[in-house]
């Protein structure tokens, strides 16, 4: 389509535009020239090509459809705070369904021995990123606060999402900066020059990797018919490398407890368990690793006054151990004994024994886009009779069938035969209300099922923290 105008031939008499649209002209008088102008822009533009309409959208606009949409996939409990990402990183579009997302974000951790985790954030390109893969971690302290470790987490996503917006062209928005750690800055002692660590100072370690923890926690609940106090002593200590694995633990509950009978009677249920245990893992390769497993404990509930373990084992791992977080497929074998003194007489005419024991293991587990699933099962023996064992196989799995739409299911079944604690004598009924013993069982079954689904707005970039739940 042609415009074209002429200027004035004259100055004496009112102004004269005439116009020309094809073989159509038109002229215009007077000051209505400019009106009718404006008209023409508002009605006949946007009857054109679309293309030309889209432009006249606002900066804004076409920078929120450049904005990529992020799917977060996140089961590493209270440290993965949405509500967080969402208020802390405003330069992507947050999603409520995988079908909408440009990206989707999985988050896996792994325990360390410092009391802190290691976090796997992966980042896994959809549609036309598909292909567009990543992966970063963040590792927390066992001395970190929970803020130090939402501040980490963020920081690291945020570094992760920076790639799929530039990939968007919102890479001109983005100011680049570096703050140099006070410890790194210039080469002053410690440093190497280029405001690096020595390799020495890096790697240095006074405590030769090891870590120790001590814990004290006790509570106390006093009524007038019921009162209840409980201690928990703790300690332990850890040395993780990439070759040894070294775990230390004990622990002790002792719980005092007395209820008020409506016939004025006084019922007790006082006890004291404790348990220590001792792990020690060698890595032999990426697949497979040996170690030994040793324990002792009490259980006023299976009638043993104590009981003492030693269980060489050695594990293989079809997929290699830096991917445990995300899938594994491991089959463990351990072969030990077991020694036992009772409270009480057994239904096998002993107080004490001490029975050959071994366990063969296999679990199954992956983490994908579709979602995670889990698979195992258990069995052991105690090899002096062989008609005295259990099995079990467990599984879960969550899966996304479609948008909004997601199934899980777990269950557990077991069968049991290795009950050789069971006490000769009958067991009082009030043990068994007060859970200080239990009868024995010759199976354990356990089911659940569940759908959740989910529609409306797909957008999730708002956070509210109004009227919390833990106030209402």
């Amino acid at each position: 389509m042609d415009f074209r105008g002429t200027l004035p031939t004259s100055t004496s008499g009112p102004a004269r535009r005439v116009w020309s649209m094809g073989s159509r002209v038109f002229t215009i008088q007077g000051s209505s020239a400019a009106l009718l102008l404006v008209a023409a822009i508002l009605f006949i533009l946007p009857s054109m090509a679309p293309g030309l309409q889209a432009q006249l959208f606002s900066s804004d606009r076409t920078l929120g459809a450049q904005q990529p949409r992020v799917f977060l996939d996140c089961q590493v409990g209270r440290d993965c705070s949405f509500d967080h990402f969402r208020t802390e990183i405003g330069f992507v579009n947050w999603v409520r369904d995988r079908a909408d997302a440009d990206v989707h974000i999985m988050f896996t951790s792994t325990g360390l021995a410092n009391g802190g985790r290691q976090y796997s954030i992966d980042f896994l390109g959809l549609r036309e990123m598909e292909g567009l893969d990543d992966r970063l971690t963040y590792t927390s302290t066992g001395t970190d606060s929970s803020r130090q470790t939402q501040d980490g987490l963020t920081q690291t996503l945020r570094l992760g999402l920076v790639r799929y917006s530039v990939q968007t062209g919102s890479g001109q928005f983005f100011r680049i900066g570096y703050d140099l750690p006070e410890s790194q800055a210039g080469a002053g002692e410690g440093g190497n020059g280029d405001g690096g660590l020595a390799a020495e100072d890096a790697f240095y370690d006074p405590w030769n990797y090891w870590t120790f923890r001590m814990g004290l926690s006790g509570n106390m609940d006093l009524r007038e018919t019921r009162t209840e106090t409980r201690l928990n002593p703790s300690f332990g200590a850890n040395r993780v490398t990439p070759d040894w694995k070294i775990e230390l633990s004990s622990w002790m509950n002792m719980r005092r407890e007395s209820r008020q009978l409506s016939d004025g009677r006084e019922v007790r249920n006082d006890f004291t368990s404790w348990r220590l245990s001792t792990l020690l893992v060698r890595s032999v390769s990426d697949h497979i690793s040996v170690g030994v497993d040793l324990g002792a404990r009490n259980s006023q509930q299976q009638n043993q006054r104590s009981r003492i373990n030693a269980a060489p084992a050695v594990e293989y791992n079809y997929f290699p151990y830096q991917e445990a977080t995300r899938r594994q497929f491991i089959a463990h074998y351990a072969l030990g004994f077991e020694n036992s003194r009772y409270t009480e007489q057994t239904i096998y005419g002993v107080t004490q024994e001490t029975v050959p024991q071994h366990r063969i293991a296999v679990q199954y587990r992956a983490r994908e886009e579709w979602g995670n699933a889990g698979l195992g099962f258990d069995t052991s023996q105690y090899l002096h009779d062989s008609s005295l064992y259990s099995m079990g196989v467990a599984g879960d799995l969550s899966y996304r069938i479609t948008r909004g739409l997601e199934l899980n299911v777990s269950g557990e079944a077991a069968l049991v035969n290795d009950n050789i604690h069971t006490p000769a004598s009958t067991i009082p009924d009030e043990d068994i209300l007060l859970g200080r013993q239990s009868l024995p069982s010759s199976y354990r079954y356990q089911a659940s099922m569940g759908f959740n689904y989910r529609w409306g707005s797909t957008f999730a970039n708002v956070v509210n923290n109004r009227f919390p739940r833990a106030v209402r």
